[in-house]
């Protein structure tokens, strides 16, 4: 089955691939952010935890920057789980059938338009999108 450009089916399948790869960026990101502060942590202060005015500065910023990654990423996740969700409704309607269709996809880091040839399949009330 194709979709027509700007479909409600087409925005469903569009929204679950684009919110699933900013979902999977967010989480990595937060982690490597976790990872920087924890090495900073540990790189300035060790045991003793005594650090001068621009270790602090640099513990703090990072300490930040991982914070609102971590909003980001909560955020990116919700939004994944309802465009899931959203697809697994649409299951449903069509009996667990299959679909397939072309997708234009918008920019993720500064990438052009790309198009995916997508299948949607249904199954004992999951979606796999491939």
């Amino acid at each position: 089955m194709m979709t027509t450009p700007g479909s409600t089916i087409e925005v469903f399948i569009k929204d679950y691939i684009e919110n699933k790869e900013k979902a999977h960026l967010t989480g990595k990101r937060r982690i490597d952010l976790e990872k920087e502060y924890n090495k900073l942590l540990t790189l300035y202060g060790g045991e003793s935890k005594h650090y001068n005015l621009e270790q602090a500065g640099s513990i703090y910023k990072a300490y930040r920057e991982m914070t609102a990654s971590e909003e980001e990423a909560n955020l990116a996740k919700a939004r994944f789980d309802e465009a899931e969700q959203k697809l697994m409704e649409l299951g449903t309607i069509l009996f667990e059938g299959t679909i397939e269709a072309e997708i234009a996809l918008t920019p993720i880091n500064g990438e052009c338009i790309r198009t995916k040839m997508v299948r949607v399949a249904y199954y004992n009330g999951g979606v796999i999108v491939s």
